[in-house]
């Protein structure tokens, strides 16, 4: 069993599109048809299909402010875009996670279809209010069956705070929660520190939604 070691410091389809989304199982080759024949994204979950939701401003602003401070720090690794598929063999799904970064020699690709990466260290996701739950259960959950799968970053766009999970261990996974600007962020397999305030840099952040009474 897995253990977490907590350290804190304090859109429109077309009707087209609709029909193909109807509930049945879904083969690898009727998902990769769908892809080609559509202008959206859609992750693959083990013969479902779900459609990535668009994105709000601060949620792209955040994963350019990113994806720009982890190409431009120094380290060893490839950072990926979003544009960069992640396959997840032992639970046949396939995500499009906000970033990617490969740290061995090379980038290891399953074959067929779309481009899909199989070796990823780190992963990052931003998560908004439509995808916050399903970033931090169905994809960690899937991003934890990956051999080389290290860390994820979560990044929130609706208040300052980025959340890191690091595998210490096979078991054993260390938590640290960032929730100032001027605190540094540790990406351990990356081995660098970058200030909260990077990923935020201009960012009109998400609203709150209202609190339940």
């Amino acid at each position: 069993m897995e253990r977490f070691e907590v350290l804190c410091y304090l859109p429109y389809f077309s009707p087209m599109e609709a029909r193909q989304l109807t509930q049945r199982y879904y083969t690898r080759e009727d998902y990769f048809a769908l892809l080609r024949s559509s202008q959206h994204k859609y992750e693959y979950l083990d013969g479902r299909v779900k459609m990535m939701a668009g994105g709000t401003v601060a949620h792209a602003d955040i994963v350019d402010r990113t994806f720009l401070a982890l190409s431009n720090a120094k380290h060893a690794c490839r950072i990926k875009s979003s544009e960069t598929a992640v396959s997840v063999a032992a639970v046949n799904k396939f995500f499009f996670p906000d970033m990617s970064a490969v740290c061995e020699e090379r980038n290891e690709y399953e074959q067929g279809g779309i481009a899909r990466l199989t070796n990823p260290a780190l992963l990052v996701e931003v998560l908004s209010e439509g995808t916050a739950d399903y970033d931090r259960t169905t994809k960690f959950s899937a991003y934890r069956q990956l051999p080389s799968f290290r860390e994820l970053l979560l990044i929130d766009s609706r208040r300052y705070s980025v959340e890191t999970y690091y595998r210490e261990q096979p078991d054993l996974w260390r938590i640290a929660d960032y929730q100032e600007l001027d605190q540094g962020v540790l990406i351990n397999t990356l081995n660098i520190s970058l200030p909260l305030a990077v990923f935020y840099e201009g960012v009109v952040l998400d609203p709150e939604p209202p609190a339940v009474t």
